[in-house]
């Protein structure tokens, strides 16, 4: 019984880090963005979409116009827009009030790092 609640439990917690990415696929920053997630423990879905869809989705999830940037991710519900610090994403993770995290896009995003800013949106 106890292996089966660990179990549960390592399960649980691979969900948590779960993270799908929608973006243009010729975006360079992404993808070295999504590696450096990846070596942080979270699995990344890629998903190619068009400029268009990628539009879209921002608008389906409510990610405001003036906060986008070249990707979009979705963890549990909620978005993450732009080169978010895993900080960043673990605060919103914490926080059900929140909607979603943004970074702005800086001279970190351009060389595919994690930017140091985030902000919650509420």
């Amino acid at each position: 019984m106890r292996w089966l609640i660990a179990l549960s439990i390592l399960l649980g917690l691979s969900f948590a880090k779960e993270i799908t990415a929608f973006y243009n696929p010729n975006c360079g920053c992404c993808h070295k963005y999504f590696k450096k997630l990846e070596e942080k423990g979270y699995k990344v879905n890629r998903v190619e979409v068009s400029p268009e869809e990628l539009f879209k989705k921002k608008d389906e999830l409510g990610v405001p116009v003036d906060k986008r940037s070249c990707h979009t991710m979705i963890i549990r519900g909620r978005f993450v827009e732009g080169h978010v610090p895993s900080k960043g994403i673990e605060a919103l993770l914490k926080d059900p009030s929140v909607r979603g995290v943004y970074s702005p896009h800086g001279t970190l995003s351009g060389w595919g790092m994690e930017e140091k800013e985030f902000f919650l949106i509420r």
